[in-house]
């Protein structure tokens, strides 16, 4: 789970923002490419979800900079028809093919009732509910997964999940409450649980590596990542092995979406009256508490821990780029 650092500082995103994009243009990024990367970190970063925020930056940035990634992507859309569309990410960045992708996904919802939009060929792509909630915000249910081909398996592998994790998200809109956004990797647990967890409770395990499978088959295979042009001795750049897959349904083909939004809202109202689970102040669904935290960190600043912090002056101090919180920006800290 994405919990605030307990070592952090407070950065307005305003600040964040123009280090980030400052850092991407410096790696050789047009400015265009740059601020939509960092929008959707920052959007992340507002939300609660830095694992996949402006933490990644300094990762990013170094590819681009060894030539693993494509600072300067040409996407390619193919396969285009009145459903579907296919968009090559040419080395770059997964955020712009997959941002494209969902563009074209809900474009095609709109007219024909159901899009979706496939890429491949790129990096990583981020959070997956960054796209899900684009289609949410027009009156869609969104639906995303990314990942890899699941290449050959080792005995020294551990069995408990041979795949990865690859992210899958779903959105649905909303009226007056916060929209549910289930956002969240496939595997569910820690390699070194699986010893003591597995005996107690062995379906979950078998149903997370099968939504690890499920994610990878439609995003990695569906998307053509197996093809002899995308392998890793074949692909130009090393670290362009992921797809993703993007779905977008129209609610107002099937029921009013006022009443649908509205139904959204009474089902929330009546989650938020249940008893709290053992531990937690409150009952919530998925995108709830994210919607707290995107008022109040938009209000107070993003809460940057202290590795979070390293990872962004390291590739700062190499580009020769200013850090916020090193020359006098405003920032407070977190007690």
């Amino acid at each position: 789970m994405n919990l605030p650092p307990t070592d952090s500082i407070r950065v307005p995103a305003a600040s964040l923002s123009e280090l980030s994009t400052s850092l991407f243009v410096s790696a050789g990024l047009s400015r265009l490419d740059a601020e939509r990367i960092t929008s959707l970190l920052i959007d992340c970063d507002l939300r609660g979800v830095l694992s996949h925020g402006t933490l990644q930056i300094s990762g990013y940035v170094s590819h681009f900079l060894g030539g693993q990634l494509n600072p300067a992507p040409c996407l390619r859309v193919s396969g285009e028809d009145s459903a579907t569309a296919l968009v090559d990410g040419d080395g770059g960045l997964g955020h712009l093919a997959a941002y494209r992708a969902t563009e074209l996904a809900i474009a095609r919802a709109r007219a024909s009732g159901v899009g979706t939009a496939a890429t491949r060929n790129h990096g990583h792509y981020g959070a997956a509910g960054s796209y899900t909630r684009m289609a949410a915000g027009h009156g869609c249910v969104g639906f995303s997964v990314s990942g890899h081909t699941m290449g050959s398996f080792r005995l020294d592998r551990p069995t408990w999940n041979p795949f990865g994790n690859p992210p899958m998200s779903f959105a649905f809109p909303c009226g007056d409450e916060a929209p549910l956004v289930l956002d969240m990797g496939t595997s569910f647990f820690e390699p070194e649980h699986f010893p003591a967890l597995f005996g107690q409770a062995p379906a979950a395990f078998f149903k997370s590596i099968g939504l690890v499978a499920v994610a990878n088959l439609l995003s990695g295979v569906m998307t053509g990542m197996m093809l002899p042009q995308f392998q890793p001795g074949n692909r130009q750049y090393a670290a362009a092995g992921y797809g993703a897959f993007v779905a977008a349904v129209d609610i107002g083909r099937f029921v009013p979406l006022k009443a649908f939004v509205a139904e959204v809202d009474r089902t929330m109202r009546e989650v938020h009256a249940l008893p709290p689970l053992p531990g937690y102040a409150r009952y919530d669904l998925p995108g709830g508490l994210e919607r707290e935290r995107e008022h109040d960190w938009a209000r107070d600043g993003i809460p940057l821990g202290r590795e979070h912090r390293k990872g962004l002056e390291r590739i700062a101090a190499e580009l020769g780029i200013p850090v916020p919180w090193q020359c006098g920006a405003s920032v407070a800290s977190q007690k």
